[in-house]
């Protein structure tokens, strides 16, 4: 399991060194600033009210909803295989249901992060 989540690590991290994304200053208008990750044509324009704070900070609540959300399926599918598979063994059986327990904790309490998010006024999913 730790090859396998090393090699897609090693895989995820060659592809964005490999792809980077060129930005150069003279391309952007007046006011902007020039970023790989947000904006229009790779430039990023503040308004003076924090507007690309807020951008960067719902760009990173969208990575993080879209990471714990396929590693909470991930993890529950694990978790359902060990539980079908423990053949009646109590040990086993203890603990696949203590970590299901403690996925569902996990995914609560993101969903309590991302509703108290949403109420500061930052709004994942609106970039």
């Amino acid at each position: 399991m730790r090859k396998l989540l090393l090699s897609a690590f090693i895989a995820v991290v060659g592809i964005t060194l490999i792809m980077p994304v060129s930005v150069f200053a003279a391309d952007c208008p007046d006011g902007c600033v020039p970023t790989a990750i947000l904006g229009e044509n790779g430039c990023s324009c503040d308004s003076g009210n924090g507007d690309s704070i807020i951008a960067i900070l719902n760009l990173v609540v969208n990575i993080l909803t879209v990471g714990i959300g396929i590693l909470g399926v991930i993890g529950i599918t694990i978790v359902g295989i060990q539980y079908l598979t423990a053949g009646g063994n109590e040990e086993k059986t203890r603990k696949a249901k203590r970590r299901m327990f403690e996925i569902i904790i996990g995914l609560i309490v993101y969903a309590i992060m991302y509703a108290l998010l949403q109420w500061l006024g930052i709004n994942p999913g609106t970039n």
